[in-house]
């Protein structure tokens, strides 16, 4: 059977979206005899739980696939943000611009646009930059994770597969007789 696993179960990047990606429960097998015995869904059947596995993995991978596009599009909204705090530096630099002066805010990813005075200004740029940041860090771990998660199921295919191969072997060289000269 698995091994119990004391990773974590959801993703941290889990918290910032309304839905949530479901994972499969991949534990690293190191019983394959238990392992295909004990599940009611195999029944014994090695093809049915290297499918299942080939599964989780394939699981893994649309997982992995939707986090890098997201993790793609908080850094394009970074950039963004970035581009946006650079023009209100030129900005800041013409002659006729003071610190009163207000300024137009608005994110790509938000529908809210303010107007404001250039302190608060750099101030929603800088949260905005910062809490792009910490979603891009949460998504990368996010992707390393379930990179690790597929690299598991990988693995326990690989190993059901070896141990059948083995068995099969075994079987067969039980049943050739043994001449003795």
């Amino acid at each position: 059977m698995a091994e119990p696993s004391q990773e974590m179960s959801e993703l941290i990047s889990n918290q910032n979206r309304t839905f949530h990606l479901a994972l499969p429960d991949v534990k690293r097998i190191t019983d394959a005899r238990k392992y295909i015995s004990e599940s009611k869904s195999f029944n014994g059947s090695v093809e049915k739980a290297t499918e299942f596995i080939a599964a989780q993995e394939k699981q893994c991978q649309d997982v992995i696939q939707l986090l890098k596009e997201q993790v793609h599009t908080k850094l394009d909204a970074l950039h963004q943000v970035k581009e946006d705090l650079l023009e209100l530096q030129r900005q800041l630099a013409q002659p006729n611009v003071s610190e009163s002066t207000k300024v137009l805010v608005k994110f790509t990813d938000e529908t809210e646009m303010n107007e404001c005075e250039v302190p608060d200004a750099l101030a929603r740029y800088s949260l905005k930059m910062s809490a792009l940041y910490g979603e891009i860090l949460g998504l990368d771990s996010d992707v390393d994770y379930v990179t690790y998660l597929a690299s598991v199921a990988r693995v326990n295919k690989e190993f059901i597969q070896e141990w059948y191969k083995r068995e099969k072997l075994n079987k067969a060289n039980s049943k050739i007789p043994m001449i003795r000269i």
